[in-house]
């Protein structure tokens, strides 16, 4: 494996990396097709159901031309734990594996390329990467020679070839089939490898424009502007792009992952993921390498010549107000300016009702010294208030960066200020009083700092009874 390539600093422009994501694959064994019934296998399904009752799944599936429901047999087999698997299923589920009781000659697999990389690495995701489980910290960087995305290829090849001998481990384990056994009583001298094949379904390649916002590739959705669907509602601000011929079959979607993060996503389907995405990870880089550019000649667009708009702290902040539909100055004050706990009252219940339709305020919670008439601002408002800290460039184009400190940009090279102070929503003493109790919340035992969200303070509290 490849060492996790760290950039010392934003100082350079946007720069491109290209991931593997969620891919979801078939694995099958045709020697016991051919030697198995369709019956339902009522004594597996009632054994794990009475001893493992987690582990039995009803899942749709098509079967004769129709969507039916059937019960599976699903597992986990490589989850994000301190602890060995056996021990603990109950971590961040990495890949999992889905028999079905009806068919067991096939089963469905589900893994996650990103986890699988960040598991490698020891990235924690809730330290490094925005508390987002399914994106890389900016820092990693893709190399001259592409070294980041032919680790992605190694890390799909190999879990793929992990499929095979779990498959085969829980076939004996839950059915009772050994597969290499009916294949001696049939006079093959095969082994796991050959016995049991895994075909790519579905598969999520990712192209992540680095220190870039959405607003830079507006001008994706302006020559897309006839042929996509743009989904509102979400911090994402997610859009869909459909291809002009509706023979090909992969989707196109764009959305800011993080601060600082673009991810074009290309869903490939079917025969696209099973032709693109084969042979040895070296040649699977090529494959991708050039695919991706066909799926961006798809949509009309020339991936090597393809560059995000340059932006200044303005065009981020005016971008913002048109989406939530909010006066630019109180954008400028949630985003940069001293926005603290709110209080309403009658003369301002109007405003209270704009943020509160559009998700940007909740009540302030009891155990946090909340009373009526009292709103802070949605953990995802916070996360985005600090992460947007120190991602848009001067004029000049230098980096600007935040001073949380005085409320302002400062630009590295001409020195120009933005300046944020003026803004003020809130107050001040009742912000202070909210961070004193998050505080005492967050004890030493738990670990946890002002801007973890109230949610996991009691999911935490659950498990810790």
């Amino acid at each position: 494996m490849q060492g996790v390539t760290y950039r010392p600093g934003y100082e350079e422009f946007y720069q491109r990396r290209i991931v593997i994501d969620r891919v979801y694959v078939t694995v099958h064994s045709p020697l016991l097709r051919k030697n198995s019934g369709n019956g339902f296998d009522k004594q597996a399904y009632e054994k794990i159901d009475e001893e493992f009752p987690r582990f039995v799944t009803l899942m749709s599936e098509k079967r004769h031309g129709r969507k039916t429901g059937d019960y599976h047999f699903r597992v986990p087999v490589e989850t994000w734990s301190k602890f060995p698997l056996e021990e603990d299923f109950d971590g961040e589920e990495i890949a999992s594996l889905a028999i079905s009781f009806r068919q067991p000659h096939v089963a469905r697999g589900y893994f996650n390329v990103n986890r699988l990389y960040m598991k490698e690495h020891n990235i924690d995701p809730y330290e490094d990467s925005y508390h987002d489980n399914n994106v890389l910290p900016i820092e990693v960087v893709e190399d001259s020679e592409g070294s980041l995305l032919r680790e992605f290829t190694e890390l799909l090849c190999d879990r793929i070839e992990q499929y095979k001998f779990e498959y085969d481990y829980y076939l004996k384990k839950v059915f009772g089939i050994n597969i290499e056994k009916l294949a001696r009583e049939q006079g093959l001298n095969e082994d796991i490898y050959s016995l049991i094949e895994v075909s790519i379904q579905s598969a999520e390649i990712d192209i992540e424009w680095l220190n870039c916002e959405s607003l830079q590739f507006q001008h994706i959705t302006d020559e897309r502007k006839q042929n996509y669907l743009k989904v509102f509602g979400d911090l994402t601000n997610t859009e869909y792009y459909t291809p002009d011929k509706k023979s090909i079959k992969i989707q196109f979607k764009r959305y800011q992952k993080g601060a600082g993060i673009n991810r074009h996503e290309f869903t490939w389907n079917g025969e696209a993921s099973r032709q693109w995405l084969v042979g040895s990870p070296e040649t699977m880089h090529y494959s991708i390498v050039k695919n991706i550019k066909r799926c961006y000649a798809f949509n009309g667009f020339d991936f090597d010549s393809l560059k995000p708009l340059q932006l200044t702290g303005e065009d981020i902040v005016q971008d913002y107000a048109e989406w939530w539909h909010l006066p630019l100055n109180l954008v400028k004050t949630i985003l940069y300016g001293r926005a603290f706990i709110l209080a309403f009252d009658f003369a301002t219940g109007g405003l209270r009702e704009r943020l509160k339709n559009r998700g940007l305020i909740v009540p302030l919670e009891k155990e946090l010294g909340g009373k009526k008439g009292l709103w802070r601002w949605k953990d995802s408002v916070l996360r985005l208030k600090i992460s947007l800290q120190g991602f848009y460039r001067c004029e000049c184009g230098f980096l600007m960066r935040y001073d949380p400190e005085k409320y302002c940009h400062v630009c590295e090279h001409c020195g120009k200020v933005d300046d944020y102070s003026k803004f003020e929503i809130g107050s001040m003493e009742a912000q202070k009083d909210y961070e004193k109790k998050v505080y005492e919340l967050g004890s030493e035992e738990w670990n946890l700092n002002p801007y973890e969200t109230v949610v996991s303070f009691k999911r935490l509290d659950k498990v810790k009874k």
